[in-house]
């Protein structure tokens, strides 16, 4: 596949900490076939530069697999993302939530499928990005939530499935290639270890990159947007993590008109006083909107008065729902709000009950939507507390990000130092339980309301 130029800059990634550049982009919807569909892109610009030594990191997405190829050059102690590439996580076949794939992994030969065409995926974009390296990339670094791990392991996930919700394991886990399939014979695989059951391995990265525990004196929020809205507090000394149901809306799912952030989405919305200006991924004819735009356009509804802060539309809307091309195609309907307004109550009532009265220095929003989202244009949702908007900052993937960091330091030498900082992480980590708490029933209505 062609690779796309996307910046001349060099990325001295976490060479004084912290990921400088975005390290994960999809703009297309792969294809439901067997074969791995592998979209990369250089980002470095200088994929011939002959490195050192090479890893491999993985975010293991319920939707999207996303890789990226880590060069470390040792003259320099830098480490830099020479190419990333990205795959529909072929598994959705199976259903395209956690739930579904857990149900369906009761049938033995179910399970053994997820896991051969998860091992699959993985094995395709490790090809793709080995052959680009000058040499042979010697370690892989693979970070997902609970369910994606146990079913890339083989582990039995029936205890996810049901109450009180135990994983086999969220031990922190290091093996050779050859465990998970002969093509990645050679290899060093590293697993990052999880927090629970709902609260995975992804959001221990993301805390990890965001070094949120090497700052006792700044309390940090991070809120992972996505189908199970994961978030987790340092209030200096304790991680209190947590995860609410959300839905797929931040990915266009279940919205009438709603497509995955590909060409042709439409990302960005402002009504004005004759018809919406849409920016659209790609610049293409528009096909739907992805979760930014979902969101915007609610934002946007309430800002002009055609819908009121109980999510109403006005009744020239309410019952066609609001177009936003002039062929009126693609709407968002009175319905599409709804759901949007359950995703919202779920993430400020779990922000809410999470802080507890405390407050934050810090808020970081990753994900892939974490990637694009733009505050200002939807604050007027209340999905965050007020005072916490100016703080908000769009971290992106936060999860591929935390094992780049850890090739890094690893190909450098600080492997096992590495690994104690993020065992650390788990190790000071409390799950908080929302539907046990007094008041988180009553937050979530009120959170409702715009």
């Amino acid at each position: 596949m062609k690779n796309t130029l996307i910046s001349e800059k060099k990325l001295n990634i976490y060479k004084a900490h912290g990921c400088k550049g975005n390290c994960y982009k999809c703009t297309r919807k792969c294809s439901d076939a067997e074969q791995i569909d592998v979209q990369s892109e250089v980002i470095d610009g200088d994929i011939d530069k002959k490195y050192d030594a090479y890893g491999i990191a993985i975010d293991l997405g319920t939707t999207t697999i996303a890789a990226a190829l880590v060069g470390f050059d040792f003259k320099n102690q830098a480490g830099e993302v020479a190419l990333t590439a990205s795959c529909v996580n072929h598994q959705r076949k199976y259903g395209a939530d956690v739930i579904s794939r857990i149900d369906r992994a009761s049938d033995t030969e179910a399970a053994e499928d997820l896991r051969r065409l998860v091992t699959q995926d993985i094995c395709g974009l490790v090809k793709e990005l080995s052959v680009k390296a000058k040499s042979e990339a010697t370690t892989i670094c693979i970070a997902g939530n609970t369910t994606m791990l146990h079913l890339l392991r083989g582990y039995s996930v029936s205890g996810l499935g049901k109450y009180p919700y135990e994983a086999k394991s969220l031990d922190l886990e290091a093996f050779t290639g050859e465990e998970l399939s002969p093509d990645l014979s050679g290899y060093k695989v590293t697993l990052f270890p999880g927090i629970s059951a709902f609260v995975g391995a992804d959001i221990v990265a993301g805390i990890y990159a965001l070094d949120m525990v090497e700052h006792p004196d700044k309390k940090s929020l991070m809120v992972d947007l996505g189908t199970n809205g994961e978030i987790a507090y340092f209030d200096g000394a304790r991680i209190y993590a947590t995860s609410t149901a959300a839905g797929p809306v931040f990915e266009g799912g279940g919205i009438s008109c709603g497509v995955p952030a590909i060409n042709g989405a439409i990302k960005h919305i402002n009504i004005g006083d004759f018809f919406p200006e849409l920016d659209i991924i790609g610049n293409d004819k528009p096909i739907g909107l992805c979760g930014t735009g979902v969101l915007e356009t609610v934002s946007e509804l309430l800002r002009t008065g055609l819908m009121d802060d109980t999510g109403l539309l006005c009744d020239q809307y309410f019952e066609s729902g609001y177009p936003l091309t002039r062929e009126k195609d693609i709407t968002i309907t009175q319905g599409d709000i709804r759901n949007v307004q359950l995703a919202k109550a779920a993430i400020y009532s779990g922000i809410v009950n999470i802080l507890d009265g405390r407050d934050a220095d810090s808020v970081y929003i990753s994900g892939g939507f974490g990637s694009h989202i733009d505050i200002d244009r939807i604050k007027n949702l209340k999905m965050f507390p007020e005072e916490l908007v100016p703080k908000a900052l769009a971290a992106g993937n936060t999860s591929l990000k935390g094992c780049i960091k850890y090739l890094v330091q690893d190909l450098m030498g600080d492997g096992e130092k590495a690994l104690l900082e993020i065992k650390r992480i788990t190790e000071i980590s409390e799950v908080i339980q929302l539907a046990e708490l007094d008041q988180f029933d009553s937050d979530y209505i009120e959170a409702m309301n715009f």
